[in-house]
């Protein structure tokens, strides 16, 4: 008799209701290719590139040149519950671009994976 109520517990936990939860999240900024175009080497200024792509994820200095980068993350989080919890991390796209300068002109811009 005993056995016999386990089993039937045992058969009813696939009819219990499990909960799967899925968000996206975006961190920096993406840029856009026509967007980036707008941007010419030699000729657009520190606040040209403020205007177009905005204000940069970080600075620093690459290749002996001061560099705006522009970084981009977009994650997937999945959690579900059933039973037992779990939860995953998925990163779905990640880039980064830097527009270097020599002095207040844009010297070029590079594509960073």
């Amino acid at each position: 008799m005993h056995t016999r109520r386990w089993w039937l517990v045992v058969m009813a936990l696939p009819l219990l209701g499990g909960c799967v939860l899925v968000e996206r999240n975006q961190r920096g900024t993406d840029i856009d290719p026509i967007h980036l175009a707008q941007v010419q080497r030699g000729v657009s200024t520190k606040a040209d590139v403020l205007g177009v792509l905005g204000v940069p994820s970080r600075k620093s200095a690459l290749q002996g040149r001061e560099a705006w980068v522009y970084d981009f993350n977009l994650e997937e989080n999945r959690a579900s519950f059933f039973i037992i919890y779990t939860e995953r991390r998925k990163t779905i796209q990640q880039h980064s671009v830097a527009v270097l300068f020599a002095d207040d002109l844009v010297y070029d811009y590079l594509f960073l994976e």
